[in-house]
């Protein structure tokens, strides 16, 4: 059963003034661990906009770069970049009512399984996570700039969020029910087109470094 449309209109004024409705602290973060990158989040989902945009079926993808830079010269150099990426979805099933939580880093899939809350997805997003990316050259000069980008999925993602859903994590993401269901209904279509300026952009760096000798 389609949703009434005033629901729909509801929704569309609360999206409406997201800068304003952003979390206070939230951010990204990169520390070291010795010369160890180690990356974390804090309250990027706590957020009233991305909220109630995952309880009415759009996920909400977390994109992570992190960089390598050199420093020395007249320009810092680029040396080395890690990617990987986290989804959040909501399971609308009313037997459930969880968050599923996955993180792909191209090479492997790990599922963070139900987790009862947003303040608990938040809590784990807060864990260290350790990124291997090691300097070339001992001696030299480094430190680690980190990207964040939060945004939540609409109508022109349906063909990236089916390869998640095709592909190794779909047991992880999918749930019960249809999840995407909003975005595949005519007023959920429009929706998704308005609600394109749903991204968060977080950016830090690391203090500066020296690589350790091999």
């Amino acid at each position: 059963m389609r949703a009434p449309l005033y629901r729909w209109l509801a929704l569309l004024l609360i999206a409406v003034p997201a800068a304003a409705q952003r979390g206070v602290g939230a951010g990204v973060h990169v520390d070291l661990d010795g010369t160890a990158p180690v990356v974390r989040v804090s309250r990027v989902l706590d957020d009233p906009q991305l909220e109630d945009l995952m309880k009415h079926g759009f996920p909400v993808r977390l994109d992570f770069r992190l960089e390598l830079w050199r420093t020395g010269g007249v320009f810092n150099e680029l040396e080395r970049v890690q990617s990987w990426q986290m989804l959040v979805q909501y399971d609308p099933d009313p037997y459930q009512k969880v968050y599923r939580v996955v993180r792909h880093n191209g090479r492997q899939t790990e599922s963070f399984g139900a987790v009862a809350s947003l303040d608990s997805v938040d809590a784990l997003l807060t864990r260290p996570y350790r990124v291997s990316l090691p300097p070339a050259h001992p001696g030299a000069k480094y430190y680690y700039n980190v990207v964040l980008e939060v945004e939540s999925l609409d109508v022109n993602d349906l063909s990236e969020m089916e390869r998640w859903l095709n592909g190794d994590v779909r047991p992880a993401v999918q749930g019960k029910g249809n999840p995407l269901s909003a975005l595949f209904n005519g007023v959920g279509r429009l929706l998704a087109r308005v609600l394109g300026g749903t991204k968060r952009n977080y950016e830090a760096t690391s203090p500066i470094f020296t690589a350790a000798p091999r």
